[in-house]
């Protein structure tokens, strides 16, 4: 499957598939900048490949850095606006929340466990099944920061439509009794810049590098219509007191602070002592849009 803008074409896709490539939502420089930012995250590959790299852990089960990251190139693709509009395209709601952001990367040869069987998403990112119609469904997106190709690490994934007959709560698939849909499986490449967009239920793997000296790197990055408590990954408060935060805050947008459940103006929250107060804990936030809208939630 090739990529394509967002628009009518990714959205059936989405629908009828469950996935689709994306390309096309940021600019080159937006692209190269994350790029550079990400090597500032993990090693490059031909460090690892000479062995120069020391005291990093090239464990795919590493913990691996979260949103907010110290920069701003990757933080500005989580939350860029073409990613929230994707977002609230696909599902079919204008009231979104990010709920995951990761960087990740995998190398040639460090690592035996990137073959990975078919498997569903929903079993660590929601309590209970998927529930298909608006308002329920949330969406999974690997943005690429490097090419991707079937032997760069292309996740493998397979149509909605060739995996209906699965039973709802099954989230790993065997490889002798699903043989069928793992000959179906097909890989999700694209150049740098690309956007894989998945649901929860859509069966994928991630596989091995086998081109030489080579490395793969993305973000994962998740959102979900408000209100979908039973879904999740990453919670967001827990960084308040970090610098990364603070300087995320100072340059976002009400939009972006917005899909991390920060209130929006108007919102019953906001009373005076309220305004005051988070002026005064993000003095790089330029809260006009906040105080324009005014208090709603009693004097304070």
């Amino acid at each position: 499957m090739e990529p394509v803008p967002a628009g009518p074409l990714a959205a059936e896709r989405w629908n009828t598939d469950g996935w689709c490539l994306v390309e096309g939502l940021f600019t080159p420089d937006e692209v190269a900048a994350a790029i550079d930012e990400v090597h500032s995250l993990f090693p490059s590959a031909d460090a690892v490949a000479t062995g120069e790299v020391r005291d990093f852990n090239l464990s795919w089960d590493s913990v691996k850095p979260v949103f907010p990251f110290a920069g701003r190139a990757l933080n500005r693709l989580v939350v860029h606006d073409s990613v929230i509009d994707l977002a609230q395209s696909l599902l079919g709601t204008d009231h979104v929340r990010l709920y995951q952001g990761t960087a990740s990367a995998k190398y040639t040869g460090t690592h035996d466990d990137y073959e990975q069987l078919l498997h569903a998403d929903f079993g660590n990112h929601t309590l209970v099944v998927p529930r298909h119609d608006v308002g329920y469904q949330h969406l999974l997106l690997f943005i690429y920061l490097s090419d991707v190709t079937p032997d760069t690490a292309a996740t493998r994934i397979v149509p909605l439509g060739l995996t209906g007959g699965i039973p709802a709560e099954r989230t790993y698939l065997d490889l002798a009794e699903y043989a069928d849909i793992y000959s179906a499986e097909v890989p999700a490449s694209g150049p740098a810049g690309t956007v894989l967009a998945y649901r929860p239920d859509v069966y994928h793997r991630g596989t091995a590098l086998r081109a030489p000296d080579s490395a793969r790197f993305l973000l994962h990055v998740a959102y979900k219509p408000v209100g979908t408590d039973w879904a999740g990954y990453h919670t967001f408060p827990i960084h308040g007191e970090g610098t990364a935060w603070h300087h995320f805050v100072s340059g976002a947008t009400v939009r972006q602070l917005t899909v991390l459940g920060f209130p929006e103006p108007g919102h019953p929250y906001w009373t005076p002592e309220t305004l005051r107060g988070v002026a005064a804990r993000y003095p790089g936030l330029d809260m006009t849009p906040w105080f324009e809208a005014g208090p709603h939630g009693g004097s304070g």
